[in-house]
């Protein structure tokens, strides 16, 4: 079966879409006896996050000169050192970079930059070089490929998307959140795979993974389930941050969850645009770390932002910015080692199109994730892995 036709069946279910063909596993099965389970939880800026006016660099002249009127004044700025500071309607995430919890790595983008968010964000989820069109999320190459085990969750109040956790060697699903995937699960019975014709293999393969996740769900939150603990925001991004901290909690044995703030292809307006989604991404983050760090799971959580690309270092005459090349990237994590990584783009040396050079490939995050954070083989061994964990 095709891919959109295995998008149609899903679709036609209702509710939630899948990804491989395993039933669930223990976390002790998946990572080790005895050994907590190592979570990364990826945050989709969906748009394209203007990276220059998230982590400000507001000792750049060419920063002021070519952003009259969008750019964050230094006055505004939270300072993070003596060049770099961040957006002031960040600062829910200041206590974490004093306490040495965040990261941030700059100027991250890849050779010869495609400016189409749809092409660009299956560069980001596939890995692949611009030249390449590869089906499976990055993920297939980092997590332990075992026959069994619920590799990922992406949540989002609308049409959620696996992304990175794309491959049908991986187990993974997508729901608004888990109280509506377990009144909804309720429609799928469970059967037994068959493999009559291969279309008729995959659908019920999938129907039964689908029972799998459910029952492990249900049986891990369907009567009282623990609370997160605190409050969040009542947006979309932590309400779904919420939801993953809940299912933390409840030892959902996922090692990877996937949510999505929009609103980030700031054309015009942007600072309207922009200022609420880094409000929303700022407050939401902070909640969900007070929410782990009481749960005592905080040491267990690596935090990573991402967007398909960032935006040009010039504003528009819409007061926005259109699409660009390298971004920043933010890290957290109980066990992030904080700091500015990378270096910054150089403003006095843009392309044609008035973009800056990307300074490091967004695979030597995901190099880091699944070498220093996982204990992974790097499959990027030619993109050096960054001491942020």
């Amino acid at each position: 079966m095709s891919k959109m036709n295995r998008r149609d069946f899903l679709k036609y279910a209702g509710f939630i879409t899948a990804a491989g063909a395993a039933p669930l596993l223990t976390p002790e099965l998946l990572w080790g006896a005895g050994s907590r389970q190592r979570i990364v939880v990826l945050v989709e800026l969906k748009g394209g996050n203007d990276g220059f006016n998230t982590l400000v660099p507001f000792k750049d002249e060419l920063y002021y000169k070519y952003r009259p009127r969008i750019a964050i004044q230094q006055r505004q700025v939270l300072s993070l050192n003596d060049e770099m500071g961040l957006h002031p309607r960040m600062k829910a995430l200041m206590p974490l970079w004093n306490s040495g919890q965040m990261a941030w790595v700059q100027g991250v983008g890849y050779p010869h930059p495609i400016l189409s968010h749809f092409r660009s964000m299956d560069i980001w989820d596939s890995a692949s070089n611009t030249n390449q069109y590869l089906e499976d999320g990055w993920l297939t190459q980092v997590l332990p490929r075992f026959k069994q085990g619920l590799h990922g969750v992406a949540l989002n109040k609308g049409q959620a998307e696996l992304g990175p956790l794309q491959s049908p060697q991986l187990n993974a699903v997508t729901m608004q959140d888990p109280r509506n995937f377990l009144s909804q699960i309720r429609r799928i019975h469970d059967v037994t795979p068959s493999r009559a014709t291969p279309a008729i293999a995959h659908v019920s393969q999938i129907q039964h993974q689908l029972f799998s996740a459910g029952k492990q769900i249900a049986t891990k939150m369907g009567k009282s389930p623990k609370r997160a603990g605190v409050g969040f925001s009542k947006g979309v991004l932590g309400h779904s941050l919420e939801s993953v901290a809940e299912m933390i909690i409840n030892g959902i044995d996922a090692p990877v969850y996937k949510v999505t703030q929009d609103g980030f292809d700031t054309h015009s307006g942007q600072r309207g645009a922009q200022d609420n989604g880094l409000y929303q991404l700022a407050n939401g983050l902070a909640s969900f770390q007070k929410s782990m760090q009481h749960a005592g799971r905080w040491d267990d959580i690596l935090v990573m932002t991402y967007s398909e690309f960032g935006r040009r270092a010039k504003e528009n005459r819409g007061g926005g910015t259109d699409h660009g090349t390298a971004s920043s990237q933010l890290i957290l994590g109980g066990k992030v080692k904080g700091g500015i990584y990378g270096k910054h783009p150089d403003f006095s040396k843009l392309d044609a199109n008035g973009n800056v050079q990307h300074t490091t490939d967004f695979r030597a995050i995901y190099g880091t994730l699944a070498q220093r954070w996982w204990g992974q083989k790097n499959p990027w061994a030619g993109h050096s892995t960054l001491p942020f964990v």
